[in-house]
């Protein structure tokens, strides 16, 4: 492992995604509504190629990274990566769901309440449409599960370039396989701090002991995740199946939300625990898989050589 190299990646990655989070977190805080949204994910969107930049810097191997789709011998890893995050997902929900029966709503109340956020009467316009709120959830939901994933790669590619195409191969030559999972994981979940700390990214400001704790479940969803896309870019030899992983996550991630009963005053103290899969609850799906899939990726290895 080239030490100066990956210190200097990881600084440079810190530095640039920081103060982009940092600026659009306190940017929203102070100038909350519709605006004030969208600089704070335009921030998180060009944060996310910080870790391409810093790997272009530091001149890191992006040439070997299998940029060529692959797809002879792969049909069932382009599968898993973009669509394998909807039934753990889906389970991780009903999980939540199942423990906490009064955060659950099928009447589409946080809909309504993110579109009024904005300024817009979602029931009038369904009226005007003669379309129920049931029949726009579906329209909501579909395109996010098979659409979205392939969309979302435009972003993914330039935290996957740096995190599974640099940093994890380096981190392998002398952590091995489990070391590098939980430090890179680590790595990658600090990447995310001040967002959550600063803009409440993923569970907001009033969930149970804030800030702490979302910095700990977050990671462990990082370490977790990053497993996952380690082994699919280690049997691919392809970032953009990594990067596909990463996307469908994004995507399929934010469903459950549209199930949150927003009138519950609870809804807000529980995000740490769900029923995003970045909740210590719902994420529990995700971890059995990844151990799982790590497991067999190691045995398999072994097999190989």
């Amino acid at each position: 492992m080239d030490k100066k190299k990956v210190i200097k990646f990881v600084v440079i990655t810190y530095v640039i995604a920081w103060t982009l989070q940092i600026i659009g977190s306190l940017y929203m805080v102070n100038n909350p509504g519709t605006t004030g949204t969208a600089v704070f994910r335009g921030c998180l969107a060009i944060c996310m190629f910080a870790p391409l930049l810093a790997a272009l810097i530091v001149n890191g191997n992006l040439k070997g990274m299998g940029w060529k789709p692959k797809f002879k011998g792969n049909i069932g890893w382009l599968f898993l990566a973009a669509y394998a995050a909807i039934p753990l997902t889906a389970l991780g929900a009903a999980l939540f769901f199942g423990i906490f029966p009064n955060l659950f709503d099928m009447t589409g109340s946080a809909l309504a309440a993110q579109a009024e956020a904005q300024g817009v009467n979602l029931a009038e316009i369904l009226e005007q449409a003669g379309m129920d709120m049931k029949t726009y959830m579906i329209v909501q939901l579909v395109p996010a599960m098979l659409i979205a994933p392939f969309i979302n790669i435009i972003t993914a590619i330039g935290e996957e370039v740096g995190w599974r195409g640099f940093l994890y191969p380096e981190l392998n030559k002398r952590f091995g396989k489990v070391g590098t999972w939980i430090l890179g994981g680590t790595i990658w979940g600090a990447f995310h701090f001040p967002a959550i700390i600063f803009g409440g990214y993923e569970y907001g400001f009033d969930y149970i002991g804030a800030p702490v704790p979302g910095l700990i479940v977050f990671t462990g969803c990082c370490i977790t995740l990053g497993i996952l896309e380690e082994v699919v870019y280690d049997r691919t030899k392809c970032i953009w199946y990594a990067a596909l992983l990463h996307g469908s996550f994004n995507a399929i991630s934010t469903i459950p939300q549209v199930f949150m009963n927003v009138n519950d005053p609870d809804i807000n103290k529980y995000m740490i625990l769900g029923p995003l899969p970045n909740g210590l609850i719902a994420m529990i799906p995700f971890i059995i898989f990844a151990v799982i899939l790590g497991a067999w990726s190691i045995r398999r290895k072994k097999v190989e050589s």
